[in-house]
């Protein structure tokens, strides 16, 4: 279905007919989709000009698929909406098994329907990060639940080489352990060296950014050459509101929809939720350069469709946002496909 909005989206909106196999998969191929691409095609640049190092603000292991698919599928492009479409049924499979711990049948399988009709949620079938972000940061969450520390801990760093922010996976994660050991030092053993696994992820990404730049941050010092610089986060929503255009006054309006919903249903998820979900809006939000893409970021803050599913046990409050929420998604994804700056 969302191949077929994007497709009428080029017909009407571009003027542009699209016919062949090929063309749809381009539908998919958007925006940072290229860098991606291009990564997995010619990797990073070995090389000590900062000019040079843009690429270096995409995580490594999304384009390490792509290139390892490829030697099956002998095509970029598809290999990586096949690893996106696969990351987004293994988030189901998590969502629904982590809402189990805490809810009834009806509303994991509810939180997998909200996952599917958030209004960015067609990004999670495109070449982009965050279905396999999603799938590895929901994992990681259900093991650390469950005690098993060890496979908490490979995910956390599988997440930490995913997307440059991925590190604070350890948040929630040490907030999980202290309350596996009811705060107590005295009962602090050997599984919290687990905690020390997702840093070893990123650090070996920054190992291997000195051997090609001589930088162990050239990530972070790549962020200035797409105008990423810090800033107050709560004066840059604001000015998301007054100054800038209604693509960017909705992405802010997603951001604070999506900060009430978090606080309003935080005894739903628990602190560990509220704060891995508080830190995922948060940070981004610090940046300049996030103004049209903030609809994108918050996609990955998986508690909140725990929490639409805790607030729809209703019938008729679950058909009205089921019914908001796909129109919503199918307007976006029709400007999306044609490069429209609503999502970036």
């Amino acid at each position: 279905m969302l191949t077929a909005i994007g497709v009428i989206g080029y017909n009407v909106i571009a003027g542009r007919i699209i016919s062949t196999f090929s063309g749809m998969l381009k539908i998919w191929d958007v925006w940072d989709s290229e860098r991606y691409l291009y990564i997995a095609q010619h990797w990073y640049p070995h090389t000590t000009d900062v000019s040079q190092l843009t690429n270096y603000v995409f995580f490594p292991l999304y384009p390490l698929l792509m290139k390892l698919l490829a030697f099956v599928t002998d095509d970029y492009l598809l290999s990586g909406i096949i690893i996106s479409n696969v990351c987004l049924f293994i988030s189901c499979y998590y969502v629904y098994k982590l809402a189990l711990l805490d809810s009834d049948e009806a509303t994991a399988i509810r939180s997998i329907k909200y996952l599917f009709l958030f209004p960015t949620a067609f990004i999670l079938s495109g070449v982009f990060t965050e279905s396999l972000f999603l799938a590895l940061s929901i994992a990681c969450f259900y093991y650390a639940r469950k005690g098993s520390w060890l496979a908490s801990g490979m995910l956390g760093a599988l997440a930490s080489v995913t997307r440059p922010y991925g590190i604070i996976i350890i948040v929630p994660m040490l907030v999980e352990y202290l309350c596996s050991v009811h705060f107590d030092p005295k009962k602090i053993d050997k599984n919290s060296l687990a905690l020390l696994i997702p840093p070893l992820g990123l650090a070996v990404f920054m190992a291997y950014e000195y051997y090609m730049t001589g930088d162990f941050l050239a990530f972070a010092h790549a962020q200035a050459l797409w105008s990423f610089t810090l800033q107050n986060p709560l004066l840059q929503l604001l000015l998301r509101f007054s100054e800038m255009g209604m693509d960017v006054r909705f992405n802010a309006i997603l951001t604070v929809v999506a900060l009430l919903v978090l606080l309003a249903g935080y005894k739903k998820i628990g602190i560990s939720q509220l704060a891995y979900g508080l830190l995922l809006i948060f940070i981004p939000l610090c940046s300049a350069g996030s103004d049209w893409s903030m609809s994108r970021y918050i996609l990955v803050v998986f508690p909140l469709y725990f929490i639409m599913a805790c607030y729809t046990k209703n019938e008729y409050a679950d058909q009205a946002l089921t019914i908001g929420l796909a129109m919503l998604q199918g307007l976006l994804m029709a400007t999306w496909a044609t490069w429209g700056f609503y999502v970036i």
